[in-house]
């Protein structure tokens, strides 16, 4: 990071930081687009064509339609989510001209750091998981809907693909498992968080990880995934590489496939028939079993290593310097490109809450 020697930017300083961040926007203005512009678009015109017509009846008829093909919702739940990823990605290359290629060759954590690493990310997913149910519990609860809260209600799992053949299974849990962290590790913890952290390591982590949270415009994954954030984030930094981050979000997403998979096979119209529980729900309650104490391994780690921390004197978690606040805060937030998409981010998370209510 460039030190510099004066508080309030010059004249010229301000444009270069202007263009800073108006460049930096297009990564998010390019994910944005396609992820989620483009995609509405081409999924209207396609319902239209099946419906049979541009009525609002029609487009509904062919939206469904297009929900029981498998092929089709899998081609807009997960192609266009790699396209958006892969052209984001190319975008942030050519605006940052960040050399993702040093961050790919070394693990930039020895096996000590990775476990503590391993340790931070799933405490932190736990206890924002827990702070998200408790979330959903007070907006059903002010909604007036709390006899509809449940399991279902506060977790992801209704993402996972149902009634599909076998071959598309693959594909899409190929995308969750493998190639979804990559691409987004290469985007979050890659281009944007170097673009961002410029003028300021923690101003990179922290804006980074809640466009992390916010891009999945959904209420039950965004704190979980701004909590993660910040511990890939604060990783990426610290380690000067994506390999660590890449690791653990490809082993979050796993665990969470494997959850969803097995929680398929439990039969759910026999329940009053406790042979058939135990034989279609012993794999998911074993496997959920494992994870938990796998979690609680985590917590104590992760206490055991703050604790160690903060026994001693220590310099800063993340390097900054005073000019900070100068050039990222204010800067950002006003300007007009990253305003628009945060408000745009923070309004579609906001109202998915209608989903789960």
């Amino acid at each position: 990071m460039t030190y510099l020697n004066y508080a309030q930017p010059s004249f010229d300083e301000h444009k270069l930081l202007r263009k800073h961040y108006f460049k930096l926007a297009w990564i998010m203005i390019t994910l944005v687009l396609i992820f989620s512009g483009l995609n509405t678009l081409i999924m209207n015109i396609s319902a239209a064509i099946m419906g049979g017509g541009l009525s609002s009846e029609c487009i509904n008829t062919g939206k469904e339609l297009l929900r029981n093909n498998p092929v089709m919702s899998a081609i807009y739940s997960y192609g266009f989510p790699i396209a958006a990823d892969i052209a984001a990605l190319c975008v942030g290359l050519l605006v940052t001209k960040a050399d993702l290629k040093s961050k790919l060759s070394h693990t930039g954590l020895n096996g000590r750091g990775f476990l503590s690493a391993t340790a931070m990310t799933f405490s932190v997913a736990t206890f924002a998981a827990f702070a998200n149910v408790f979330l959903i519990f007070i907006i059903m609860l002010a909604m007036g809907k709390l006899s509809d809260f449940s399991a279902d209600s506060v977790s992801a799992a209704s993402i996972a693909p149902v009634g599909n053949p076998l071959w598309l299974d693959i594909i899409i849990y190929f995308y969750i498992c493998l190639l979804g962290p990559v691409l987004e590790e290469l985007i979050f913890r890659g281009v944007l968080l170097e673009g961002l952290r410029k003028y300021g390591n923690l101003f990179g982590i922290i804006m980074s990880s809640v466009l992390f949270g916010l891009m999945h415009q959904n209420i039950i994954q965004c704190i979980p995934a701004f909590a993660i954030g910040l511990i890939w984030g604060y990783i990426a930094v610290k380690s000067d590489s994506l390999i660590p981050s890449i690791m653990l979000h490809i082993l979050n997403n796993t665990m969470s496939a494997v959850l969803m998979v097995l929680m398929e096979s439990v039969d759910m119209d026999n329940l009053d028939d406790i042979t058939a529980i135990l034989t279609t729900s012993l794999p998911f309650i074993t496997v959920s079993m494992i994870i938990f104490l796998f979690r609680l391994v985590c917590i104590i780690a992760s206490v055991v290593i703050a604790v160690k921390y903060f026994s001693k004197p220590h310099g800063k978690l993340v390097d900054s310097n005073i000019y900070t606040s100068k050039r990222t805060w204010k800067y950002f937030f006003t300007s007009v490109p990253w305003l628009i998409i945060t408000l745009y981010l923070c309004f579609t998370t906001v109202t998915s809450v209608s989903n789960i209510a």
